[in-house]
């Protein structure tokens, strides 16, 4: 039988003795229940149970791994964590620092000088790749040429469709 097969089953058991234990008229603090290669003990005060077996002369009970305990020991370990975790807020002062007109001023000013920097950036910037465009365009530019060419042309009239 896998471990698993028999914690499943020592919990089945468990749930199913706690009421018969309770209607007792004489409960006694351990319920044994016959399973393969021995007996299931449940401890009817805790509820822990135990995998009983042996031959004649020993038997060996052994804790049947439980969930809860698992789960309760670990519920206690975050507790003290969390208790350790707001200590450590109060020593580093309870209340956050409280942001004042005068701090939110000197932030837009900063960032009044950061935009103008950064647009005098982008005008120098432009200067320069205009500047480059025109060094690169010089007078071989046939696009260029074409487009002065229909700026000074003369206008093409539309015929007269009034007339027949």
């Amino acid at each position: 039988m896998t471990k698993s097969t028999l914690m499943a089953a020592a919990l089945a058991v468990s749930f199913l003795c706690m009421p018969l234990a309770a209607q007792a008229d004489e409960p006694g603090r351990y319920s044994m229940q016959p399973v393969d290669g021995g007996f299931l003990r449940l401890d009817t005060q805790t509820g822990a149970v135990s995998v009983c077996s042996g031959s004649a002369d020993t038997w060996n009970c052994i804790p049947a791994g439980d969930e809860r305990s698992q789960l309760e020991d670990e519920n206690a370990r975050l507790r003290a964590d969390n208790l350790a975790l707001r200590e450590q807020i109060e020593e580093l002062g309870a209340q956050p620092a409280v942001t004042t007109p005068e701090d939110v001023d000197a932030a837009m000013d900063t960032l009044e000088t950061v935009a103008e920097r950064f647009g005098r950036i982008v005008k120098i910037m432009r200067r320069e790749m205009d500047e480059l465009d025109e060094e690169l365009r010089g007078d071989n530019d046939p696009i260029a040429d074409d487009q002065a060419a229909d700026e000074y042309a003369p206008a093409a009239t539309a015929p007269d469709k009034t007339t027949n």
